[in-house]
């Protein structure tokens, strides 16, 4: 099993990342988006035992620059709060839903290549402005990070079996 978990695998994503080659302006603004498969850049989340790596990413690393101090802008956010039967929510994927006017001038964005045991995570900061790339990192995390350690797993429907 992997020796850390997904998150510090991109606490150390965002280190790299933070490395920018000019200073990002305490009143400039980063927005994070998915990570999508390298080889299906319009709409491929990885799947399989990567189910739910891609958006997992974006999370954290929307924690991370929170954290690291950098004004980081949630592009996803509806005009109001929706109430639902059973929970509530903000935010929409849902072009028409969200607000018209979005203030970025930074994005991190970034792909994942599939290996035989591992994604490999290719990120960058750009520029909105220029296009530029102000940083770039890359990391390997295994596939495993997002399993626990039992020997057989049901996953998607799918039955995985890690020793035998």
């Amino acid at each position: 099993m992997s020796h850390y978990d997904l998150h510090q695998y991109i606490g150390a994503l965002a280190s790299q990342l933070g490395d920018m080659t000019i200073p990002v302006k305490a009143n400039e603004r980063i927005a994070v988006t998915s990570f999508l498969l390298a080889n299906a850049l319009e709409s491929k989340a990885a799947s399989g035992p990567g189910q739910g790596l891609s958006q997992q990413i974006q999370e954290s690393l929307i924690t991370y620059f929170t954290q690291m101090g950098y004004q980081t802008t949630e592009y996803r956010l509806e005009n109001a709060i929706v109430l639902h039967p059973s929970a509530d929510t903000i935010l929409s994927r849902d072009v028409n839903k969200l607000k018209t006017r979005q203030n970025i001038d930074y994005v991190i964005t970034g792909t994942l290549t599939e290996q035989q045991h591992a994604y490999i995570v290719n990120a960058r900061v750009t520029s909105l402005v220029d296009g530029l790339n102000m940083s770039a990192a890359t990391i390997e995390i295994p596939k495993n990070v997002m399993w626990t350690n039992e020997k057989v797993q049901m996953r998607e429907g799918t039955l995985y079996r890690t020793e035998y």
